[in-house]
């Protein structure tokens, strides 16, 4: 039996909840397996949206308008994902299947894989589950029209060139130690544009270093404008796991000495922790700046309090 009839015929079953797990997910094939089922089921879906996968066709994000007519369905990001996961209720399929014609076996060149059935109450599988949404984004319309914005932009301007087959590398660019404690060192982010432009002559040298440093961090073509420019850049920041524990921290609004006791226990041994506030301000204008529909600042009682806006 096809892999992709496999996981069709799982789907027919389901009476309660779905669970969809996979780094990349075409919208054909989303769309054909949620019409299996019952639109009344708790539906979950975690997969992960890097800027230049979407680019080269490996996954779609339009899977949002799919998950969106579901009324009890919620899409997720989890950027360092890699795991192949597909629970119907008490039924699970795992394997190193993606959810595409090329991997379910539905098209003239299809990927050898391999899918296979466990039992859901394996021990494992519930600890794999229970941290499958540590540091995960949920998506909603704000931000799949952020993402959505750039990725159309981006096809309008060059390419992005990705060795689409050499996935691994880009693994290894994703879950290196330096995505996991990095904070900026720029204090001003919109300088940050000036020295993507090459306009050092605006800048102080302390600036300009600071930029170039921050700058080595992200992947961004060449030749922006400044709006997508910085939606390149709040996008990529999302992707860092240090500030997806921040994202899901301030989801209560959050004093400014709360945070910086945050970030202290999530650096400790990282980062010089005696200038931890100034870390935090520095990050909190970079999270301002770069993502304005996602996050707030108000200051009652002379305290700034940082908040996510939904």
């Amino acid at each position: 039996m096809y892999i992709g009839n496999q996981l069709k015929n799982l789907c027919k079953t389901a009476e309660n909840e779905i669970i969809l797990v996979a780094p990349f997910i075409k919208k054909s094939i989303f769309k054909e397996l949620l019409e299996l089922t019952n639109p009344e089921i708790q539906i979950t879906c975690v997969t992960r949206w890097r800027i230049e996968e979407i680019l080269t066709g490996v996954s779609d994000i339009e899977i949002w308008e799919t998950i969106k007519s579901f009324p009890h369905a919620s899409l997720w990001l989890k950027n360092n994902l890699h795991a192949k996961y597909y629970r119907v209720d008490k039924q699970c399929l795992i394997g190193s299947a993606n959810l595409t014609a090329n991997a379910l076996n539905w098209s003239k060149t299809p990927n050898f894989e391999l899918m296979i059935s466990v039992d859901s109450d394996n021990n494992e599988l519930k600890h794999f589950e229970h941290q499958l949404f540590d540091n995960c984004i949920k998506v909603d319309q704000v931000l799949f029209n952020l993402y959505q914005s750039v990725i159309a932009k981006q096809k309008e301007a060059i390419p992005l060139k990705i060795d689409t087959d050499n996935i691994y590398e880009l693994d290894n660019y994703y879950n290196s130690e330096i995505d996991i404690i990095w904070l900026p060192s720029l204090r001003n982010p919109e300088d940050l544009y000036l020295t993507y432009k090459n306009k050092f002559s605006q800048l102080t040298k302390v600036s300009w270093e600071n930029a170039i440093k921050d700058l080595s961090i992200f992947k961004l073509p060449q030749n922006l404008d400044e709006q997508i420019f910085n939606n390149y850049i709040g996008l990529q920041l999302l992707e860092k796991t240090l500030i997806q524990k921040i994202d899901n921290f301030v989801i209560t609004p959050r004093r400014f000495g709360e945070v910086c006791d945050y970030l202290h226990q999530q650096t400790e041994g990282y980062i010089n922790n005696i200038k931890i506030k100034e870390q935090w301000q520095t990050l909190m204008r970079w999270l301002l700046y770069f993502l304005p529909s996602r996050y707030g600042l108000s200051i009652p009682n002379y305290s700034e309090v940082f908040y996510r806006h939904y």
